[in-house]
């Protein structure tokens, strides 16, 4: 299970680039390309997930770090992506430390919501369930 959900946020590795637009009460960072990084407390082996929603525009290839290691990589074409990454992390490890790199594939921009959604995996199960009814 994860703790401090609330808190969570992305943050620009390097804030040249990172524009932010509030869309109602939905802050949105958008960019031609560029790091990401989010961090949390995790507790009981790290059990969880992190759900990752974002708008591509041009081609973008995705790439997620959960304490220095791959765990996602996809090229994105002109749509969205919206999935959960399993964040396999070191099972003695209390911080989960998150790198989203987004790099365009010879051109492309993203819009990413600045909250950051790590879900335990009962979460998950439940938000399959209720997709299924």
């Amino acid at each position: 299970m994860i703790t401090n959900l609330r808190q969570a946020t992305w943050m620009p590795v390097e804030s040249v680039g990172w524009q932010r637009r509030a869309y109602g009460r939905t802050i949105t960072f958008e960019s031609e390309g560029g790091t990401l990084h989010s961090s949390t407390t995790a507790m009981q082996g790290n059990a969880g997930q992190l759900y990752l929603q974002l708008e591509v525009t041009g081609r973008m290839l995705v790439q997620v770090f959960c304490n220095d290691v791959l765990v996602f990589e996809d090229l994105v074409a002109h749509g969205d992506l919206d999935t959960f990454i399993d964040l396999r992390s070191d099972p003695l490890a209390d911080r989960l430390d998150v790198e989203l790199h987004l790099i365009p594939a010879t051109f492309g921009t993203v819009k990413i919501a600045q909250n950051v959604q790590f879900l335990s995996a009962r979460q998950v199960a439940d938000l399959y369930l209720a997709n299924a009814s």
